[in-house]
């Protein structure tokens, strides 16, 4: 979808100063570009309720494909299931409970049925009232509405939010099992299964409309990291890592688009002591009251939500001593390293490989390297850590299969996460690792970059320190 001039020009007016960080090789600075154009939040709402649209037409041949005659998802006030923005529109819910009922209806098609009882125009083209009474203030019997719908409907299985690996998949309350349980009765509940496949297959297929947004939310976390990562805001000697944190959440606040943290920004540091002659211990994650100095590779893990998707990044920087005008030679090597890493993550993987068969291919692409390997990609998407197959070889080590493994998907979206250990000649033979993380498409060929890599270091002055 093409974002029009007339929506929201996120940063425009607050972000107009961009940040100046050195090059690589010492030289001419480089400028870091504006933000995109980012969707307000009634546009996003718009957008949304399209792609649900997409969403629930496919949704019907997943659960024939996975054996699924009836699907609940059920949300919990104060306890909201990760799935409900995504199989409902993105409303604020805060019934004690929501259930949205999708059923396998034969030659009707799928039965979409809700206990939601303020539905608006939007809501109701998506769900019918679950078919029990409603008071005069909308609301009706979850346990009675249920009873019915399963009697009238008689599916061959229920799938539940049980026995899966991750909150998106098995993350159903013991109370509100017990409650459906009592609900539908014996008979019915010993259909009961897991929901996990049918879960991932939803969650891990992508939309082609969601692609440019995507794209867009990527290029933010990206632009901003490279301004976290310099100057503008790291004064060594000064910034704390608390600093570095808090400035990249308020950005995200101040995009003033509904965008969120899904997890706690960090950063980790590394550094030669040259009067010691060793490395200091690898701060991961450094404390709050971690002052930046020269010397340190800092590395930056950060990400947010956006849409109902979200990103995860992680770049390096290193903060050049006095009299230094780029990086020692044995680091310009290991960021070789891990770029070589992070490419044969990149290119082996296919359609149709199993998570274990991809790690498999990465680790015997990179055979015989002098650095250590490090692999631990996960899908992402809808949410951070997505669900579907993981490719884990930490260390370079491939593990038994694991006992439950899926096929990547093409046009699937994952975490391109990895890290490469070398030893630097300059630091006494201390080892450097170096961690990356960039968010790709899986095409026929392999993985597709939303943005360039980072393939230079980041590179931040050392400044006099004024009292």
């Amino acid at each position: 979808m093409t974002i029009t001039p007339r929506r929201l020009v996120c940063g425009m007016l607050l972000l107009l100063a961009a940040a100046r960080p050195v090059s690589a090789q010492g030289a001419a600075d480089h400028t870091i570009e504006p933000l995109p154009t980012l969707l307000g939040v009634r546009e996003q709402f718009d957008e949304r309720v399209r792609w649900l649209e997409q969403r629930h037409a496919a949704l019907l041949p997943m659960m024939r494909r996975h054996g699924v005659g009836m699907w609940i998802v059920m949300n919990e006030e104060f306890h909201n299931d990760p799935l409900t923005e995504h199989v409902a529109p993105p409303l604020t819910y805060v019934s004690r409970r929501d259930m949205h009922v999708f059923t396998d209806g034969g030659e009707a098609g799928l039965l979409r049925h809700s206990n939601y009882w303020r539905p608006t125009d939007t809501y109701a083209r998506f769900f019918e009232m679950l078919p029990a009474p409603r008071s005069d203030r909308g609301t009706s019997d979850l346990r009675l509405g249920l009873r019915e719908l399963v009697t009238r409907t008689q599916p061959r299985t229920i799938a539940l939010a049980i026995g899966g690996a991750r909150g998106q998949d098995g993350g159903l309350s013991k109370d509100s099992y017990d409650l459906i349980v009592d609900a539908i009765g014996p008979e019915f509940a010993s259909r009961i299964v897991p929901a996990a496949d049918l879960v991932e297959e939803y969650l891990d297929t992508r939309l082609p409309d969601e692609r440019a947004h995507y794209e867009a939310l990527v290029t933010v976390t990206d632009l901003l990291a490279q301004r976290l990562l310099s100057n503008e805001v790291i004064t060594p000697g000064r910034t704390t890592a608390a600093d570095v944190a808090w400035w990249f959440n308020d950005q995200v606040a101040r995009l003033g688009v509904g965008a969120t943290q899904w997890f706690e920004v960090h950063t980790a540091v590394q550094r030669f002591d040259p009067v010691a002659g060793r490395m200091i211990p690898y701060v991961h994650p450094a404390p709050d009251d971690y002052v930046f100095q020269p010397g340190d590779v800092v590395h930056l893990d950060c990400g947010f939500n956006y849409m109902g998707l979200a990103s995860d990044w992680q770049k390096v920087a290193y903060i050049l001593r006095p009299g230094e005008e780029t990086v020692p030679a044995g680091l310009e090597v290991a960021l070789q390293n891990a770029i070589r890493t992070r490419e044969a993550l990149r290119t082996v993987a296919r359609p149709g490989m199993t998570g274990y068969e991809t790690a498999q291919a990465t680790v015997q692409a990179l055979d015989g390297v002098d650095f250590m390997p490090s692999i631990y990609s996960h899908p992402i998407g809808t949410h951070g850590h997505g669900v579907g197959p993981q490719v884990n070889a930490r260390g370079a080590i491939l593990a038994a299969p694991p006992e439950r493994d899926s096929k990547l998907r093409l046009g699937s979206y994952r975490s391109i996460e990895l890290s490469a250990t070398t030893r630097i000649p300059e630091w006494n033979d201390g080892t450097l690792t170096i961690p990356f993380e960039d968010d790709a498409e899986l095409t026929a060929n392999g993985y597709v970059w939303f943005r360039p890599p980072q393939e230079r270091w980041y590179l931040i002055r050392s400044t006099s320190v004024q009292p």
